[in-house]
């Protein structure tokens, strides 16, 4: 009788008036293993991207951005292997929406002891493990991003740029940030300063986990300090309960096994496995005007050779005392009214020397655009490609001042 008592409990303090959010979720297990996967199901009405945090009161242990399609959703939480155990809050909301629901997640931690546990182990004959909790609950505190607006169309991307640089303070209508995908894909976005310091980027077509760059460019080319917010909103719990594990040996340690294995097949190293799709030159639905695989040509050792000598409607200009390179299309003159887009790797270009002296024989494509492409507020007369053999920035570090980072996306 008291086991049933305990197990009643246990389902009250797990249930928190769901039907009074207009977020809905459910876990897929009642308890977990430190380093196991957790998989959350979610439904919601009107967005179509939703968060799901996991925290103790010390602060964030993991998240997950998940995509919605008609109302309805899930994504995977990985639960780092360093976990303490016992409770932490899960707590699943929507931008623009104050109300957050929230359940405790019972994580158990058998490899690793830690001054943080709160858990009392209990072994059982019982076929599966059990919990119970103490009866009282405390509130759930946080403080979510004030300029939060609600995601209908893709996931938005908040970023931070410190806009004095050198003595020299810009205002928002002088900073042009951007947010590209690396890979052999073009996927770049140019994002919209709410302000002065804070950047957004209206997101679409991309999932999962991916290498991203982002960067933030004055008028002069000065390429200012940018980092990423973290898209959650970090919602601590003021107390936690402390947890009583009635465990059944032969389960803990089958699953202590099975999640130990599981990660010394994931050999894949983070982030280096994720592509948006098969290679594919066309950008806004565009086939470049021009297309050059370097393995049909002469191996030369700069790319400055390969302009020279290979590549037709690209030229090399001095702007504002800096070299850039601008494209034209068939028989138009080259227009440097407008900037052009150069990338590499979907990286934006704003050291030309740099590139000019890159190692040719790692490209394998140059793909040339012409016309005039829009990326969020950015015009820009035409678009020069370079996409490496690897489609990961092999041997170019990132620009001074930019940011590149793996990103999960919804």
């Amino acid at each position: 009788m008291l086991m049933y008592k305990r197990v009643l409990s246990l389902a009250a303090a797990m249930v928190l008036a769901m039907s009074a959010f207009a977020v809905r979720f459910q876990t897929d297990r009642s308890w977990y293993l430190a380093g196991e996967t957790m998989k959350v199901s979610v439904t919601a009405e009107e967005v179509s991207v939703c968060y799901a945090e996991l925290c103790d009161m010390n602060g964030l242990a993991a998240g997950v951005v998940i995509g919605l399609k008609a109302g309805a959703g899930s994504g995977v939480v990985e639960l780092p292997s360093n976990l303490h155990s016992g409770y932490y809050a899960l707590s699943v909301y929507t931008r623009g929406n104050a109300n957050v629901s929230t359940q405790l997640v019972a994580i158990v931690n058998p490899l690793r002891k830690s001054v943080d546990d709160d858990m009392e182990w209990v072994e059982s004959n019982n076929t599966s493990s059990l919990l119970t909790v103490t009866p009282e609950l405390s509130h759930w505190s946080g403080v979510g991003h004030p300029e939060d607006t609600p995601e209908t169309e893709g996931h938005i991307v908040r970023a931070r740029v410190k806009n004095v640089f050198n003595g020299h303070a810009y205002s928002r209508s002088q900073i042009r940030p951007s947010l590209s995908i690396v890979g052999k894909q073009i996927h770049y976005f140019e994002g919209q300063m709410v302000n002065d310091s804070i950047a957004l980027f209206y997101t679409y077509g991309v999932h999962g986990r991916l290498p991203i760059v982002l960067s933030a460019i004055s008028p002069d080319g000065v390429s200012l300090p940018v980092e990423i917010i973290s898209p959650f909103r970090v919602l601590l719990p003021k107390q936690l309960p402390h947890l009583v594990f009635h465990y059944n040996r032969s389960e803990v340690e089958a699953r202590s096994i099975d999640m130990q294995a599981s990660h010394l097949q994931a050999s894949t190293p983070q982030g280096e496995g994720a592509e948006v799709g098969p290679y594919d030159a066309n950008v806004l639905g565009t086939k470049p005007d021009l297309t050059y695989n370097l393995d049909e040509y002469r191996q030369f050792f700069k790319v400055r050779e390969v302009l020279l000598e290979y590549v037709n409607c690209v030229r090399t200009t001095k702007v504002n005392g800096h070299n850039q390179l601008i494209v034209r299309r068939g028989q138009d003159h080259y227009n440097i009214s407008l900037p052009t887009l150069v990338l590499i790797d979907g990286m934006p270009v704003i050291d030309t020397e740099r590139l000019l002296n890159y190692d040719a024989r790692r490209v394998h494509y140059i793909n040339i655009y012409g016309g005039q492409y829009t990326f969020g507020n950015g015009v820009y007369n035409g678009i020069l490609s370079f996409v490496t053999r690897s489609g990961r920035l092999t041997n170019y570090p990132v620009e001074t001042n930019m940011q590149y980072l793996v990103y999960g996306f919804p």
